[in-house]
């Protein structure tokens, strides 16, 4: 009888792990705009973000809430849909670092990295990411 409750919780354990954390994952398909500024208009960002997660990197290292110099961003907030960890809830027209700004500061740093040992190079100029149709 206990190895059956174990198996039983260990099903259950197994289901919520597997189950869960795509639900509340961002999509892969998502399109970074950050039009409505002034200055030169380029299209928007196809962003797959899956592929920076394959690549190693943790939801905070894009995803932040600074205070007082920390990331205190709450990960459990990480979820689709939620308005207020959009970019632009606190990256707005007026804020200290605006869209564009906030996008190119978390983006261009890492694509203008030395590469090594990568089949693939990341874009490193303004049309590798911003493809005109």
């Amino acid at each position: 009888m206990k190895r059956f409750g174990f198996l039983l919780l260990f099903n259950i354990i197994a289901f919520v792990l597997i189950a869960i954390p795509p639900s509340i994952a961002q999509s892969d398909k998502m399109l970074l705009d950050s039009s409505g500024g002034r200055g030169k208009k380029r299209p928007p960002v196809n962003f797959p973000h899956n592929h920076h997660v394959e690549k190693g990197l943790a939801c905070k290292d894009c995803h932040h809430l600074y205070q007082k110099g920390e990331n205190v961003l709450d990960e459990s907030k990480l979820i689709e849909g939620n308005k207020e960890i959009q970019c632009s809830a606190c990256h707005g027209p007026k804020s200290r670092f605006n869209l564009v700004t906030a996008y190119h500061s978390q983006c261009i740093g890492c694509h203008k990295k030395p590469v090594k040992d990568q089949k693939r190079i990341p874009p490193r100029y303004c049309g590798g990411c911003h493809v005109r149709k």
